[in-house]
């Protein structure tokens, strides 16, 4: 907790519209320490589509509404592959366990992201992904996302 609380006393913030804060996956020390720091006004939960990935996000969700933050929604990440040689589509995680958790603990699904190599190379080039692959469908399920967070969830 001291370290997170240096960080974020020590860092000159400037004027923020958002602090996005990537914690680790749980209900850990970390997004305990964050909420009890800085006045967050919401939890987004990004989840894989394995059975185990959920459970954690299942209990991440109860965790956030405990704390009292508005739960914006759940994403599913690495959802679907989709093969640059042949185009056929692989589900190599299954797929479809976020949107099914979301429904179940009455919070918004706000999208699934497909797992495209491409993410990789432009992090390790430090460009963002976004710019790098405008037409991807990651980059697509990317924005649709942002949108909805922007307005809430919805």
């Amino acid at each position: 907790m001291r370290a997170i609380q240096q960080f974020l006393g020590d860092v000159q913030w400037g004027n923020l519209d958002w602090l996005i804060v990537d914690s680790p996956p749980g209900t850990g020390d970390e997004p305990l320490s964050i909420a009890q720091l800085i006045p967050a006004t919401g939890a987004i939960i990004v989840t894989t589509p394995q059975a185990v990935s959920l459970l954690d996000s299942r209990k991440a969700v109860s965790f956030a509404k405990q704390l009292n933050l508005r739960v914006v929604g759940i994403i599913e990440n690495m959802s679907g592959f989709v093969c640059p040689n042949c185009g056929a589509k692989i589900d190599l995680f299954k797929q479809g366990g976020g949107e099914k958790a979301a429904k179940e603990l009455g919070v918004p699904f706000l999208g699934k992201i497909p797992i495209d190599p491409g993410i990789v190379e432009s992090s390790d080039n430090g460009r963002p992904y976004i710019s790098d692959r405008r037409h991807s469908e990651a980059t697509k399920a990317f924005l649709k996302i942002v949108q909805k967070i922007v307005k809430g969830g919805k």
